[in-house]
């Protein structure tokens, strides 16, 4: 598991109150049943980690998965150092 993976879980488990064994690369945020409000917050929460903007799109609650969040951190990060 990367680095980015690990981090990202741990701020879903922190900010959502959920069993960090239960989110899976492959899961939802609706998949785990974390309420809207507390998904923004998980996008705050990796926003001040990584010091980045995460764009936020309509369907990013319902069919982005956890590792589609992990990919989007990854290329921002990336982004963000290339432009340095």
């Amino acid at each position: 598991m990367s680095s980015t993976e690990q981090t990202v879980i741990d701020i879903i488990a922190k900010t959502c109150g959920l069993e960090r064994e239960r989110i899976t690369l492959d899961a939802t945020l609706k998949d785990l049943d974390v309420h809207s409000l507390d998904a923004v917050q998980v996008l705050f929460e990796i926003e001040d980690r990584y010091n980045i903007s995460v764009p936020e799109r309509d369907d990013q609650y319902s069919t982005g998965t956890v590792r589609d969040l992990v990919n989007g951190v990854d290329k921002l990060v990336a982004a963000k150092a290339a432009a340095v």
